[in-house]
């Protein structure tokens, strides 16, 4: 997905299941003019989602949400009851032993959705934190090193 970040649209509540944009806020980066705000568990903006979003990242250009990327999981637990399997036979089905799928990537971005589909990586914040930060990068064409903002809310 590549955006011009100057003529995309807010996308803030254009997707349930994207974070909210104070939610969560574990670090803030700037490259170029925008604003990258990384998350860990944000909140996301539809009540009734039955996925987590353990990780992602959320762009602002000129006060505007323009973008988003997540490493997202299916919550079982959530996803049990709206479709009426037992827990037991959802994890059996993913293959997991815990309450959440595997982790895939998704980016929001100009009214779209887009599966970049599993994630590969260890989650750990040293890896995972420069992968998202690429995909904003990649996605508004921006070249400019990701500097971390201290102490900034």
């Amino acid at each position: 997905m590549i955006l011009d970040r100057n003529e995309a649209m807010a996308i803030d509540g254009a997707f349930p299941t994207i974070p909210r944009p104070d939610s969560a806020v574990v670090k803030r980066f700037m490259a170029g003019d925008i604003e990258i705000r990384y998350h860990k568990g944000a909140e996301l903006m539809g009540e009734d989602v039955m996925i987590a979003s353990p990780y992602s990242v959320t762009a602002h250009v000129g006060g505007r949400y323009v973008f988003a990327a997540s490493i997202e999981r299916d919550d079982l637990r959530a996803l049990s009851p709206m479709i009426g399997v037992p827990l037991r036979a959802l994890q059996n089905e993913y293959g997991v032993r815990g309450f959440y799928g595997e982790p895939r990537v998704t980016l929001y971005g100009g009214g779209e959705k887009e599966s970049l589909g599993a994630y590969q990586g260890l989650e750990r914040e040293d890896e995972i934190i420069p992968f998202l930060l690429s995909l904003v990068l990649d996605s508004l064409d921006e070249i400019a090193e990701p500097v971390e903002i201290q102490n900034a809310r």
